[in-house]
């Protein structure tokens, strides 16, 4: 929770100077860039949580991964995270920073899991519903379950939707269970 506080903090400050810089368009595509090297990368997530490595290694580290790739106010960033000891939260902080950056484009991020790929018309049917809730972009990210055996499940921030097939079911089992059946005789 209280790394939570503290990513939030050092990502507020980072978009706050982005914004006097007007940078935030080139800082929001630099933070999806270390965001996704995070994501697929082990050893660089490794590289910032270890106690081990010495700060001015990792300096050097992401000195040569980052410095021609990044503006000089995020590498800066990143240089005074590790000065802090604050690098282990940078995963926080990018995730947060792309969280806040949402907010400030009315971007409504919305995610569906459904048995089989969505058809053109319903995910047209599903955006239109949203739209009727969110006036603003929304970001659609398309789940394949293949354990919900039909239908769909919509969330949105803590609102979901249950639409699926094995739900109906389910709902369809309890209610005759809770029901004694008598067959007449």
């Amino acid at each position: 929770m209280a790394s939570k506080r503290v990513a939030s903090r050092y990502a507020k400050a980072l978009l706050g100077f982005a914004s006097e810089r007007n940078e935030l368009d080139l800082v929001e595509s630099e933070l999806r860039t270390i965001s996704s090297l995070i994501a697929t990368s082990r050893e660089f997530e490794l590289l910032l949580t270890s106690p081990v490595v010495k700060p001015n290694k990792k300096k050097a580290i992401l000195k040569a991964i980052y410095k021609d790739s990044l503006s000089e106010l995020t590498f800066g960033f990143i240089n005074i995270l590790v000065t802090k000891g604050r690098e282990s939260i940078l995963p926080a902080i990018v995730a947060e920073a792309l969280s806040q950056l949402r907010l400030i484009n009315n971007i409504q991020a919305a995610e569906v899991r459904s048995a089989t790929p969505l058809e053109v018309s319903s995910r047209d049917n599903i955006l239109a519903e949203i739209a009727k809730i969110h006036d603003g972009v929304i970001e659609l990210k398309e789940t394949i379950d293949p354990d919900l055996l039909g239908g769909f499940i919509l969330r949105m921030d803590d609102k979901q939707i249950d639409a699926s097939l094995k739900r109906q079911l389910s709902t369809l089992r309890r209610k005759l269970s809770e029901h004694d059946y008598e067959p007449e005789f």
